[in-house]
């Protein structure tokens, strides 16, 4: 028996078998007709399953620069007929399959709860988490821009009221996936909250006990979407309400208009919030909407105030109550969109500027009695980052 020779090359495979070219040229033709079918043929017909938010890229136009291929093939992709779909496929086969988020803005909970991670993707390890710093020069620079703000307007004898919305992750912590543990040091929440208390004049309203002590009576976030519902809203409306009643006294707003709840049919109303739809298989997150806001603003005829624009105005939305006697100004962000009908029915007139930033020149138009800011809790820098400008 003959020593093998290590250094000896392997044998030369045999040739390919005839069959072996018809086999490829098969494959790679079937490739191109599914590849050209995807981009001619949408299965869907126009059923979008997922939310990218933008708009789809432009064509490049004629070609100019090295980046022009790059362009073409993003424009493209976007108007790939089966887009959608293949999307699709690959959100369920993520999430059904291996229980994972096909977007990093979205973490899934435990018993079905769903978590928005900020538009950054990282709102929970900065202010749940403490794996990314929050400066206390943010905290001090918050702090001082709502105390400039405060003190311009009450030298125009206008009541401030500011109040953050607590994110789900805040009050609904205990359906957080089970890795993601809370910062053992104070939130930048917490941190504000303390700061505030030392500008008294500052009326500052911290919604978390009145949420707490009601998520022991009902759900008050949607288990689907990054957003309080609207018994969340209600209690807040109360919070706010009552705050706004101190600053300007019982004798110019003698009561609160009071929140009814809409009713509730069991199997009928539904509810599949923003991250659900993200995630892409909304019909897998279906919540019992117990307090259904969508019939809140079917109802129009039940409430004293009504939307007096037609939207022309971007990011303002202006209401009117002919029996009230107040005026309103609020700087919002989506959070507040279930407070809009609520508050509205205690102002003559009430403004709702989608900004962070206060501007002089409105106020000094509207004249308002109260300026309401709220701000949600992964947006605590944005005052400060936002100042209001020079009167």
């Amino acid at each position: 028996m003959s020593a093998r020779d290590a250094l000896a090359l392997p044998a030369v495979p045999p040739p390919a078998t005839r069959a072996h070219p018809r086999r490829d040229r098969a494959l790679v033709t079937v490739f191109f007709a599914l590849l050209v079918a995807c981009a001619l043929f949408d299965p869907l017909h126009g059923r979008k399953v997922t939310v990218e938010n933008r708009v789809p890229a432009a064509w490049p136009g004629w070609p100019s620069s090295t980046d022009w291929f790059g362009r073409f093939d993003a424009a493209f992709s976007d108007r790939f007929k089966g887009r959608s779909a293949l999307i699709g496929l690959q959100h369920a086969v993520l999430v059904l399959g291996l229980h994972t988020s096909p977007g990093g803005n979205v973490v899934l909970g435990r018993d079905d709860w769903l978590y928005f991670a900020g538009e950054d993707g990282h709102s929970l390890d900065r202010h749940y988490r403490g794996t990314l710093p929050f400066p206390q020069a943010l905290v001090d620079g918050l702090v001082a821009e709502l105390e400039r703000r405060r003190a311009w307007l009450a030298a125009r004898g206008i009541a401030y009221v500011v109040t953050v919305a607590p994110d789900k992750s805040t009050i609904y912590p205990e359906h957080l996936p089970a890795w993601m543990t809370r910062m053992p040091s104070a939130t930048p929440f917490d941190r504000a909250v303390a700061a505030l208390a030392a500008h008294p004049q500052l009326r500052f309203v911290d919604l978390r006990p009145a949420l707490r002590a009601a998520k022991a009576q009902e759900q008050v976030y949607y288990r689907t979407d990054s957003h309080w519902n609207y018994l969340g809203a209600t209690v807040a409306y109360g919070e706010l309400m009552r705050e706004v009643q101190r600053a300007v006294g019982t004798a110019r707003l003698p009561a609160i208009a009071p929140a009814e709840r809409p009713p509730y049919v069991a199997g009928v109303d539904t509810y599949r919030g923003d991250l659900a739809r993200i995630l892409g298989v909304p019909a897998r997150y279906d919540e019992a909407d117990i307090a259904p806001f969508a019939k809140v603003l079917g109802d129009a005829t039940r409430r004293c105030a009504h939307r007096i624009d037609a939207g022309q105005y971007d990011g303002f939305e202006f209401y009117a109550c002919p029996r009230a006697s107040l005026r309103l100004v609020m700087y919002r962000d989506s959070m507040a969109i279930p407070l809009i009908p609520l508050l509205s029915e205690n102002f003559a007139r009430a403004v709702y500027v989608s900004s962070r930033r206060l501007d002089p020149a409105l106020i000094e138009r509207e004249k308002p009695d109260v300026v309401i800011e709220e701000l949600v809790e992964r947006s605590l820098n944005a005052p400060a980052a936002l100042p209001m400008p020079a009167p």
